[in-house]
């Protein structure tokens, strides 16, 4: 693809998205492209891997070429500039995702720039950019290779839960979470009343050979809101 074409190309997926959303991102770009797959954008998003740059599928040359284009095309649309936070929650803190390498300013700016509609009233863009920055919530794996916790160097047994904080594991007695029991995956009903009834709750993945994806296996939260379900599940069979 040459430059002409390629510039046609992300006007045209700028132009797309812009009429679906009513907003467009270096990131929309990104995914229409090619050169970014939604599960590698997923595990960004989980800080599996620190800077997104090293996993997309283009050479910088063609990359700054067609973020160029981008930015061109949304100040001559007249479109209105929000700069927004990519944010992790990680075991006890908020990580500021890096798109870069270097994560120089200016780069990370041009990431984190949304372009939003101007006919959009002033409450509903603080809407959509509240929901564009909401982070990211913190994920427990099912070890399926031994591994030992970074703090208290406890050994980590395949089937095990463990955290994540910028690639070191955390076993959980080492976090926050410690007292959250598990709810395996399978009851959509239960599985929605404990997660509102819990005043946190993680989802539990596991990484699937076969797939080559982490697939959801059930939550975790509090005791009390799954005594809660139970007793409701319990009175509902009765009945």
């Amino acid at each position: 693809m040459n430059r002409q074409e390629l510039s046609k190309k992300v006007i045209g997926i700028a132009n797309r998205v812009l009429q679906e959303k009513q907003y467009v991102s270096s990131i929309d770009i990104l995914l229409g492209l090619g050169y970014l797959s939604p599960s590698i954008l997923e595990d960004w998003r989980r800080g599996r891997f620190s800077y997104l740059e090293q996993r997309l599928q283009a050479n910088l040359n063609k990359l700054s070429f067609a973020m160029q284009c981008f930015h061109q095309w949304a100040k001559q649309t007249g479109l209105l500039l929000r700069e927004t936070a990519y944010v992790q929650k990680a075991c006890s803190r908020t990580i500021h995702l890096k798109f870069s390498k270097s994560g120089q300013d200016t780069i990370e700016r041009r990431y984190r720039t949304h372009y939003i509609s101007p006919k959009l009233t002033q409450q509903k863009q603080q809407r959509l950019m509240e929901k564009v920055e909401k982070s990211t919530e913190p994920v427990v794996y099912i070890i399926v290779i031994e591994s030992k916790c970074t703090q208290c160097k406890k050994d980590l047994p395949k089937g095990s839960f463990l955290m994540m904080d910028e690639n070191n594991p955390y076993c959980m007695a080492c976090t926050p979470y410690k007292d959250l029991v598990f709810l395996p995956a399978g009851d959509a009903l239960l599985t929605r009343r404990a997660k509102k009834y819990s005043d946190k709750s993680l989802i539990v993945v596991k990484f699937s050979r076969a797939r080559k994806r982490y697939e959801r296996q059930g939550l975790l939260v509090t005791e009390e809101a799954l005594r809660r379900v139970q007793d409701h599940s319990m009175v509902a069979s009765i009945d």
